[in-house]
């Protein structure tokens, strides 16, 4: 178990698998993994915030060749599904075990991810960031932990346990990112999963 923890500064399921296919310049069907996020908001975030907040995230796991497939509903179930399926539950609260600063929790062995709605939205007015973009990098990095199979955190990017003025200023921008060997070995995580569910 990995907890997410910022510096001072910044301080039920499923579906059958199958593949997604994009087409490509060429014209040509390409491969995009795709990964089914269930979403179980039990906090009192309006559901127009999740919505901007998975938004966010999918435009950087987008922008690594990654799909989401965003499951909040009965009907967002279909019947092509994700290639893998995380989950993904908004508590009201942080667990009193918590550091102070943590606001999310990576559960590996659950592939599941925790975010804790009051220390998002404490944090998000300290740094003046809105709500749904700090819910959005919490989402990402904790997906990150699940899809990279690793507790570990990067010395930078959004991979980071620590951020510090330049990460904000990244988040504020929409330029927050993965590195090309991030991007590598979790699409490769993914196709190995997928595989294994199918046989």
């Amino acid at each position: 178990m990995r907890t997410l923890i910022f510096a001072r500064r910044i301080g039920a399921t499923v579906t059958l698998l199958s593949a997604s296919a994009l087409p490509s310049a060429g014209g040509h069907p390409v491969k995009m993994p795709n990964v089914g996020v269930v979403v179980r908001n039990l906090s009192t975030a309006p559901p127009e915030l999740v919505q901007k907040a998975e938004a966010a995230c999918q435009q950087i796991y987008g922008a690594a060749g990654i799909r989401l497939t965003w499951i909040n509903t009965v009907k967002d179930v279909n019947w092509e599904g994700p290639d893998l399926i995380l989950r993904a539950v908004i508590l009201p609260q942080a667990p009193p075990s918590r550091a102070l600063a943590a606001f999310g929790t990576a559960l590996r062995e659950r592939q599941e991810l925790l975010l804790y709605q009051d220390r998002i939205v404490r944090f998000s007015k300290i740094v003046d960031l809105p709500t749904h973009l700090i819910l959005s990098v919490a989402m990402v990095h904790e997906m990150g932990h699940l899809l990279l199979d690793s507790d570990d955190h990067a010395p930078s990017g959004i991979m980071r346990a620590e951020w510090n003025q330049d990460d904000l200023n990244a988040i504020r921008r929409g330029q927050s990112h993965f590195t090309s060997g991030q991007i590598r070995r979790m699409k490769a995580n993914i196709e190995q999963r997928g595989s294994a569910m199918v046989r």
